[in-house]
């Protein structure tokens, strides 16, 4: 059996990010791991060096943007991948294959089928 590719969710909504992870581990190919502090992103990250991160953008305690940028400037997670999850914008709203900050994103509310969809191609993208 394949190795489980490694998965952080921060996001301050705590009944989100546990749907999040239900549903990525459910599909049996991804450990997920959950932290709903912003402020505590960045210590989990080096702790459990998932390959990648699911970052909310708003959160009360933490901006995802800065999380993203303190993720870039630290050369031992240079291998960590950020897709961004943001309410901010909708798919609908910009071209496909958009970036926010030079990072992908999932538009919120995410359904099952589109997050497993996007966090699998975001895997297949650095094959």
């Amino acid at each position: 059996m394949a190795k489980k590719r490694t998965i952080l969710v921060v996001d301050d909504d705590v009944s989100a990010s546990q749907m999040v992870k239900m549903i990525l581990e459910k599909s049996g190919l991804y450990e997920v791991s959950v932290c709903n502090r912003g402020s505590k992103a960045l210590e989990m990250i080096r702790e459990k060096h998932p390959e990648l991160v699911l970052l909310d953008i708003m959160m009360p305690d933490a901006d995802g943007a800065d999380v993203a940028n303190q993720i870039r400037e630290d050369e031992s997670l240079a291998l960590t991948r950020v897709v961004f999850m943001t309410s901010l914008v909708s798919e609908k709203e910009v071209a496909k294959n958009s970036v926010i900050g030079g990072h992908p994103f999932i538009s919120k509310p995410i359904s099952g089928e589109n997050l497993l969809k996007s966090v699998q191609g975001f895997f297949e993208l650095e094959n």
